[in-house]
């Protein structure tokens, strides 16, 4: 009797902290400058998550370095679940690509929910570039008459990852240039510094539209249905190519508490079914996941294990 009496007390007790938290601001780490995937879909999930919660979502935008710098942020920040990271995979990727990763992504930080997951990345080019289709890029970058050169947010990251591993199996020759952001690059694509980038189409669909960038492929397995007419990589002269290992997801510091991980993967989940939630995903091509805490946790054990075996092949060593 005693025992049962002591556990619905400490049950009790776990609901009442899980209830009283959030209670002042909470600050959300974007590793990109304005403008970018992350940050776009972070402000409009940061908006329900306020109304729902009754408190503000604070974005505090910092981009460079491929995400150490917003991660070491939050890393080292008190486990009170006050300061967060919304980021990409390429959080993960950081300590597969450098020679000291600053942090582990399992030990120093504790996973919230992986939040939506990328049904692939567009091929986009500037429309000066004389390739209409994929094939005529790829022959293009084989024949050496024009050097193509494609952005990414770092070293490392998906993009980073996806034009080296088509230059292994295409045959292409690509030459990567890291930027801060992934914003910059499709202005320096717009603007012809760059001549190639790997988009989400929550970035690019406007540019695609008025003319200023064209889409060659999509590097998932279907076509996106906002877009019939873009091929796949694979119907595109690379058969069986597919690459969307791309997502987001929400990360505290190491030590959050059980309760609080709980109360903002229960309300992550419950704003992704709102309606311009929805709207938001959809057009920018996103999978709704919102995994539970130790679900993600698993997920990344395995996804990491898949990333040191792409990594090797696309030819990405440690800084």
């Amino acid at each position: 009797m005693k025992f049962a009496l002591l556990a619905l007390l400490l049950l009790h007790a776990h609901v009442t902290y899980a209830q009283s938290y959030p209670s002042r601001p909470i600050r959300m780490v974007v590793p990109q400058p304005p403008g970018g995937t992350m940050d776009t879909v972070m402000r409009a999930l940061g908006e329900q998550l306020s109304r729902q919660l009754g408190q503000q979502f604070v974005i505090d935008n910092r981009g460079g370095a491929n995400g150490v710098i917003a991660g070491e942020i939050v890393a080292k920040a008190p486990p009170d679940g006050y300061t967060m990271i919304y980021t990409s995979n390429s959080l993960a990727n950081n300590q597969l690509v450098m020679e000291k990763p600053p942090f582990d992504v399992l030990r120093d930080f504790t996973p919230v929910t992986q939040v939506v997951k990328m049904q692939g990345y567009y091929v986009v080019i500037n429309p000066q570039v004389p390739a209409k289709t994929m094939k005529d890029l790829i022959d293009l970058s084989k024949s050496g008459r024009m050097p193509i050169h494609f952005g990414s947010g770092g070293v490392g990251n998906s993009q980073h990852l996806l034009g080296e591993l088509i230059n292994k199996r295409a045959g292409t020759k690509f030459v990567h240039v890291p930027y801060k952001g992934f914003a910059p690059v499709i202005t320096a694509v717009i603007g012809a510094e760059i001549q190639l980038a790997f988009a989400s189409p929550l970035t690019v669909m406007p540019h695609i539209k008025a003319g200023r960038l064209r889409a060659l492929a999509t590097s998932g397995a279907k076509r996106w249905q906002v877009l019939p007419e873009v091929p796949t990589l694979s119907e595109s002269g690379m058969p069986g190519f597919v690459y969307d290992p791309a997502w987001h997801a929400i990360f505290a510091p190491a030590g959050l508490p059980t309760a609080h991980a709980a109360r903002l993967h229960d309300e992550v989940t419950r704003a992704l079914t709102a309606t311009k939630m929805r709207a938001t995903m959809e057009a920018g091509g996103h999978l709704p996941i919102a995994s539970a805490p130790a679900a993600f946790r698993r997920f990344l054990e395995t996804y990491l294990r898949d990333m040191v075996v792409l990594s090797k092949e696309a030819g990405v060593k440690p800084l």
